[in-house]
Protein backbone atom coordinates (compact mmCIF):
# COMPACT_ATOMS: atom_id res chain seq x y z
CA UNK A 1 0.00 0.00 0.00
CA UNK A 2 0.88 3.44 -0.91
CA UNK A 3 2.16 5.61 1.81
CA UNK A 4 -0.78 8.45 0.36
CA UNK A 5 -3.55 5.70 0.75
CA UNK A 6 -2.29 5.18 4.25
CA UNK A 7 -2.25 8.91 4.84
CA UNK A 8 -5.37 9.04 2.87
CA UNK A 9 -7.28 6.75 5.26
CA UNK A 10 -6.58 8.73 8.30
CA UNK A 11 -7.34 12.15 6.63
CA UNK A 12 -10.66 10.75 6.43
CA UNK A 13 -11.71 9.13 9.68
CA UNK A 14 -10.39 12.31 11.22
CA UNK A 15 -11.48 15.25 8.65
CA UNK A 16 -14.27 13.99 6.34
CA UNK A 17 -17.23 16.55 5.81
CA UNK A 18 -19.61 16.67 2.95
CA UNK A 19 -19.12 18.80 0.75
CA UNK A 20 -21.95 21.71 0.21
CA UNK A 21 -21.78 23.34 -3.51
CA UNK A 22 -23.67 26.03 -4.20
CA UNK A 23 -25.58 26.60 -6.87
CA UNK A 24 -22.76 27.87 -9.06
CA UNK A 25 -19.85 25.64 -8.65
CA UNK A 26 -16.19 27.14 -9.77
CA UNK A 27 -14.42 25.18 -11.92
CA UNK A 28 -10.00 25.96 -11.80
CA UNK A 29 -7.92 24.40 -14.10
CA UNK A 30 -4.13 24.03 -13.08
CA UNK A 31 -2.07 23.53 -15.79
CA UNK A 32 1.85 22.95 -15.56
CA UNK A 33 3.73 23.93 -18.70
CA UNK A 34 6.64 22.56 -19.62
CA UNK A 35 9.54 25.64 -19.66
CA UNK A 36 11.98 26.67 -22.00
CA UNK A 37 14.57 25.05 -20.69
CA UNK A 38 13.13 21.40 -21.15
CA UNK A 39 11.47 21.93 -24.33
CA UNK A 40 12.06 20.99 -27.90
CA UNK A 41 10.20 24.50 -29.13
CA UNK A 42 9.28 26.87 -26.46
CA UNK A 43 7.58 28.50 -29.52
CA UNK A 44 6.19 25.62 -30.50
CA UNK A 45 4.68 24.66 -26.28
CA UNK A 46 2.92 27.92 -26.80
CA UNK A 47 0.95 27.59 -29.54
CA UNK A 48 -0.30 24.59 -28.76
CA UNK A 49 -1.11 26.18 -25.08
CA UNK A 50 -3.21 28.81 -27.17
CA UNK A 51 -5.71 25.83 -28.22
CA UNK A 52 -6.11 24.47 -24.66
CA UNK A 53 -6.95 27.76 -23.37
CA UNK A 54 -9.12 28.46 -26.04
CA UNK A 55 -11.26 25.71 -25.19
CA UNK A 56 -11.69 26.83 -21.83
CA UNK A 57 -12.66 30.69 -22.67
CA UNK A 58 -14.83 28.59 -25.35
CA UNK A 59 -17.00 26.77 -22.92
CA UNK A 60 -21.13 28.12 -22.61
CA UNK A 61 -20.64 27.78 -18.48
CA UNK A 62 -18.36 30.51 -17.51
CA UNK A 63 -17.63 30.33 -13.73
CA UNK A 64 -13.71 29.10 -13.71
CA UNK A 65 -10.76 29.95 -13.05
CA UNK A 66 -7.52 29.13 -14.61
CA UNK A 67 -4.10 28.95 -13.00
CA UNK A 68 -0.84 28.31 -15.11
CA UNK A 69 2.86 27.40 -13.53
CA UNK A 70 5.76 27.90 -15.56
CA UNK A 71 9.53 29.08 -15.17
CA UNK A 72 8.59 31.79 -17.57
CA UNK A 73 5.15 33.09 -18.31
CA UNK A 74 4.04 32.43 -21.48
CA UNK A 75 3.21 35.27 -23.92
CA UNK A 76 0.10 34.25 -24.60
CA UNK A 77 -1.21 33.55 -21.56
CA UNK A 78 -4.69 36.30 -21.55
CA UNK A 79 -4.04 39.09 -19.06
CA UNK A 80 -7.22 39.00 -17.13
CA UNK A 81 -8.72 37.99 -13.70
CA UNK A 82 -9.52 35.15 -14.70
CA UNK A 83 -6.14 33.72 -15.49
CA UNK A 84 -3.34 33.53 -12.78
CA UNK A 85 0.29 32.51 -13.50
CA UNK A 86 2.39 31.01 -10.58
CA UNK A 87 6.05 31.28 -10.97
CA UNK A 88 8.25 27.74 -11.07
CA UNK A 89 11.92 27.28 -9.77
CA UNK A 90 14.25 26.50 -12.40
CA UNK A 91 14.26 23.60 -13.99
CA UNK A 92 16.76 20.87 -13.02
CA UNK A 93 17.43 17.53 -15.51
CA UNK A 94 19.77 16.25 -13.01
CA UNK A 95 17.16 15.61 -10.38
CA UNK A 96 13.73 14.96 -12.46
CA UNK A 97 12.57 13.59 -15.89
CA UNK A 98 9.79 16.50 -14.93
CA UNK A 99 9.01 18.74 -12.66
CA UNK A 100 5.16 18.67 -13.15
CA UNK A 101 4.85 17.22 -9.25
CA UNK A 102 6.24 20.52 -7.88
CA UNK A 103 4.17 22.96 -10.09
CA UNK A 104 1.57 20.31 -9.20
CA UNK A 105 2.29 21.45 -5.65
CA UNK A 106 2.54 25.35 -6.49
CA UNK A 107 -0.74 25.47 -8.27
CA UNK A 108 -2.57 23.98 -4.91
CA UNK A 109 -1.00 26.48 -2.50
CA UNK A 110 -2.08 29.37 -4.97
CA UNK A 111 -5.46 28.18 -4.98
CA UNK A 112 -6.16 27.56 -1.63
CA UNK A 113 -4.69 31.09 -0.81
CA UNK A 114 -6.69 32.62 -3.66
CA UNK A 115 -10.05 30.57 -4.23
CA UNK A 116 -11.82 31.07 -0.92
CA UNK A 117 -14.94 29.05 -1.99
CA UNK A 118 -15.83 25.38 -3.11
CA UNK A 119 -14.52 24.00 -6.56
CA UNK A 120 -13.95 21.38 -8.79
CA UNK A 121 -10.35 21.46 -9.54
CA UNK A 122 -8.45 19.47 -13.12
CA UNK A 123 -4.88 19.21 -13.39
CA UNK A 124 -4.79 20.08 -17.21
CA UNK A 125 -2.49 19.17 -19.78
CA UNK A 126 -1.46 22.15 -21.77
CA UNK A 127 -2.24 20.19 -25.07
CA UNK A 128 -5.51 18.63 -24.25
CA UNK A 129 -9.11 20.40 -25.14
CA UNK A 130 -12.25 20.11 -23.74
CA UNK A 131 -16.06 19.87 -25.10
CA UNK A 132 -17.73 23.09 -25.43
CA UNK A 133 -20.69 22.37 -23.18
CA UNK A 134 -18.21 20.06 -20.45
CA UNK A 135 -18.44 22.71 -17.63
CA UNK A 136 -22.20 23.06 -18.49
CA UNK A 137 -23.72 19.61 -18.01
CA UNK A 138 -21.44 19.13 -14.95
CA UNK A 139 -22.18 22.47 -12.93
CA UNK A 140 -26.03 21.50 -13.68
CA UNK A 141 -25.17 17.90 -12.07
CA UNK A 142 -22.96 19.27 -9.58
CA UNK A 143 -22.62 16.16 -6.89
CA UNK A 144 -20.17 17.75 -4.98
CA UNK A 145 -17.90 14.67 -4.76
CA UNK A 146 -16.06 14.85 -8.80
CA UNK A 147 -16.30 14.02 -11.86
CA UNK A 148 -13.89 11.19 -14.31
CA UNK A 149 -13.37 11.31 -17.84
CA UNK A 150 -13.90 7.84 -19.20
CA UNK A 151 -14.60 8.68 -22.83
CA UNK A 152 -12.55 11.15 -25.72
CA UNK A 153 -10.42 10.73 -28.07
CA UNK A 154 -7.04 10.66 -29.10
CA UNK A 155 -6.11 12.68 -31.95
CA UNK A 156 -2.41 13.03 -33.94
CA UNK A 157 -2.02 16.40 -34.46
CA UNK A 158 -0.02 15.62 -36.98
CA UNK A 159 -2.56 14.05 -39.41
CA UNK A 160 -5.49 15.18 -37.65
CA UNK A 161 -6.56 11.38 -37.23
CA UNK A 162 -8.19 10.08 -34.25
CA UNK A 163 -9.34 7.10 -32.02
CA UNK A 164 -12.30 6.83 -29.61
CA UNK A 165 -11.25 6.00 -25.66
CA UNK A 166 -13.23 4.74 -23.26
CA UNK A 167 -14.47 1.06 -22.24
CA UNK A 168 -15.85 -0.56 -25.32
CA UNK A 169 -14.12 -4.01 -26.62
CA UNK A 170 -10.57 -3.14 -28.01
CA UNK A 171 -10.56 0.39 -26.90
CA UNK A 172 -8.38 1.98 -23.56
CA UNK A 173 -10.42 3.84 -21.24
CA UNK A 174 -9.23 7.99 -21.23
CA UNK A 175 -8.41 8.18 -18.05
CA UNK A 176 -5.45 5.44 -18.35
CA UNK A 177 -4.27 6.69 -21.51
CA UNK A 178 -4.17 11.06 -20.12
CA UNK A 179 -3.50 12.86 -16.97
CA UNK A 180 -7.04 15.73 -18.23
CA UNK A 181 -9.10 12.83 -16.47
CA UNK A 182 -10.15 14.18 -13.47
CA UNK A 183 -12.67 16.75 -11.56
CA UNK A 184 -11.65 16.69 -8.11
CA UNK A 185 -14.17 18.45 -5.43
CA UNK A 186 -12.24 20.97 -2.71
CA UNK A 187 -13.80 23.49 -0.67
CA UNK A 188 -11.07 25.50 -0.31
CA UNK A 189 -13.36 27.47 2.11
CA UNK A 190 -14.35 24.78 4.68
CA UNK A 191 -12.48 21.62 3.89
CA UNK A 192 -9.79 21.24 6.47
CA UNK A 193 -6.31 21.16 4.59
CA UNK A 194 -7.21 21.28 1.47
CA UNK A 195 -3.75 21.45 -0.08
CA UNK A 196 -2.70 18.40 1.76
CA UNK A 197 -6.41 16.91 0.77
CA UNK A 198 -4.72 17.73 -2.96
CA UNK A 199 -1.40 16.60 -2.27
CA UNK A 200 -2.64 12.74 -1.48
CA UNK A 201 -4.71 12.51 -4.32
CA UNK A 202 -1.40 13.93 -6.54
CA UNK A 203 -1.12 14.41 -10.18
CA UNK A 204 -1.01 10.30 -10.53
CA UNK A 205 -3.86 10.01 -12.72
CA UNK A 206 -4.39 6.12 -12.80
CA UNK A 207 -4.31 6.30 -8.91
CA UNK A 208 -7.54 9.33 -8.93
CA UNK A 209 -10.58 6.80 -8.55
CA UNK A 210 -9.14 4.53 -5.79
CA UNK A 211 -7.58 7.41 -4.13
CA UNK A 212 -10.48 9.60 -4.10
CA UNK A 213 -12.90 6.82 -2.63
CA UNK A 214 -10.37 6.27 -0.20
CA UNK A 215 -11.22 10.15 1.00
CA UNK A 216 -14.57 9.62 0.57
CA UNK A 217 -15.24 11.91 -2.40
CA UNK A 218 -15.76 9.14 -4.79
CA UNK A 219 -15.41 10.15 -8.91
CA UNK A 220 -18.72 9.71 -10.95
CA UNK A 221 -18.50 9.15 -14.33
CA UNK A 222 -19.42 11.46 -17.26
CA UNK A 223 -21.15 9.13 -19.84
CA UNK A 224 -20.16 11.11 -23.28
CA UNK A 225 -16.97 11.93 -25.08
CA UNK A 226 -15.53 15.09 -23.12
CA UNK A 227 -12.21 15.08 -24.15
CA UNK A 228 -9.24 15.59 -26.58
CA UNK A 229 -6.22 14.09 -25.97
CA UNK A 230 -3.77 15.26 -28.64
CA UNK A 231 -0.30 13.74 -29.38
CA UNK A 232 2.20 13.97 -31.85
CA UNK A 233 2.48 17.60 -32.01
CA UNK A 234 6.46 17.30 -30.62
CA UNK A 235 5.79 18.79 -26.94
CA UNK A 236 4.41 15.40 -25.47
CA UNK A 237 5.42 14.12 -21.89
CA UNK A 238 4.86 10.68 -23.64
CA UNK A 239 7.59 11.86 -26.79
CA UNK A 240 10.31 12.69 -24.08
CA UNK A 241 9.31 9.53 -21.92
CA UNK A 242 9.80 7.76 -25.69
CA UNK A 243 6.68 6.30 -25.34
CA UNK A 244 5.11 8.47 -28.90
CA UNK A 245 5.17 5.41 -30.87
CA UNK A 246 2.66 3.52 -28.66
CA UNK A 247 -0.16 6.60 -29.14
CA UNK A 248 0.35 6.18 -32.63
CA UNK A 249 -0.02 2.93 -33.05
CA UNK A 250 -3.30 3.26 -30.77
CA UNK A 251 -4.46 5.56 -33.43
CA UNK A 252 -3.35 3.17 -36.16
CA UNK A 253 -5.59 0.46 -34.81
CA UNK A 254 -8.73 2.02 -33.50
CA UNK A 255 -9.07 4.88 -36.06
CA UNK A 256 -12.06 6.20 -37.34
CA UNK A 257 -12.19 6.13 -40.91
CA UNK A 258 -16.00 6.96 -41.67
CA UNK A 259 -15.56 10.59 -42.76
CA UNK A 260 -18.97 11.93 -41.52
CA UNK A 261 -18.26 10.35 -38.18
CA UNK A 262 -14.49 12.18 -38.56
CA UNK A 263 -16.60 15.61 -39.37
CA UNK A 264 -19.18 15.35 -36.94
CA UNK A 265 -16.60 14.97 -33.62
CA UNK A 266 -14.49 17.72 -35.53
CA UNK A 267 -18.06 19.83 -35.17
CA UNK A 268 -19.06 18.86 -31.83
CA UNK A 269 -15.43 19.79 -30.66
CA UNK A 270 -15.28 22.67 -32.43
CA UNK A 271 -11.71 22.01 -34.21
CA UNK A 272 -10.68 22.44 -37.94
CA UNK A 273 -7.56 20.97 -39.94
CA UNK A 274 -7.18 24.73 -40.44
CA UNK A 275 -3.03 24.67 -41.31
CA UNK A 276 -2.45 20.89 -41.77
CA UNK A 277 -1.14 21.39 -45.78
CA UNK A 278 1.38 23.94 -43.84
CA UNK A 279 3.56 21.49 -42.14
CA UNK A 280 1.09 19.03 -39.44
CA UNK A 281 -0.07 22.27 -37.48
CA UNK A 282 -2.62 21.50 -34.05
CA UNK A 283 -5.72 20.90 -35.47
CA UNK A 284 -7.25 24.75 -34.55
CA UNK A 285 -10.20 25.37 -32.77
CA UNK A 286 -12.98 27.23 -34.28
CA UNK A 287 -13.16 30.77 -32.88
CA UNK A 288 -16.20 31.80 -34.60
CA UNK A 289 -18.40 28.70 -33.55
CA UNK A 290 -16.83 29.48 -29.99
CA UNK A 291 -18.13 33.27 -30.20
CA UNK A 292 -21.56 32.23 -30.37
CA UNK A 293 -21.48 29.09 -28.40
CA UNK A 294 -21.69 25.28 -28.85
CA UNK A 295 -25.27 24.77 -30.90
CA UNK A 296 -25.91 21.00 -30.33
CA UNK A 297 -24.26 17.19 -29.72
CA UNK A 298 -23.80 15.10 -32.53
CA UNK A 299 -26.68 12.46 -33.36
CA UNK A 300 -23.41 9.87 -33.99
CA UNK A 301 -20.61 10.02 -32.00
CA UNK A 302 -22.73 11.48 -28.58
CA UNK A 303 -25.87 9.29 -29.45
CA UNK A 304 -26.53 8.63 -25.96
CA UNK A 305 -26.25 11.84 -24.26
CA UNK A 306 -28.84 14.10 -24.22
CA UNK A 307 -28.12 18.25 -24.77
CA UNK A 308 -31.07 18.89 -22.01
CA UNK A 309 -29.70 16.59 -19.18
CA UNK A 310 -26.29 15.70 -18.04
CA UNK A 311 -25.25 11.86 -18.48
CA UNK A 312 -23.70 10.67 -15.34
CA UNK A 313 -22.80 7.38 -13.84
CA UNK A 314 -22.75 6.88 -10.04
Amino acid sequence: MHIKDVLGAGYRSVFYKKHEPGAEPLFVFMIPLVGPENSQDWGRACAVLEDTLASIQGQGYRHWQVVLCCQERPPNLPDNPRFHFVSAPPYNPASVKSDQNVKGRLMADYAARTFLEFAYVMYLDADDLLHPDLLAHLAADNNGTGYLVEQGYMIDAASGRLAPLGNAPGQKPFSRQCGSCAFIAVDFARQWFPVSYLRLIGKGHKNYVERCNRLGYPLDVIDFPAMLYVVNHGENMQIRRGNGDNKLGYIARNEVTDPEAVAQIYADFQISLQGKAAGGDLPEIDQASMATGFSKLSTMAFSRFAPSAPSITR
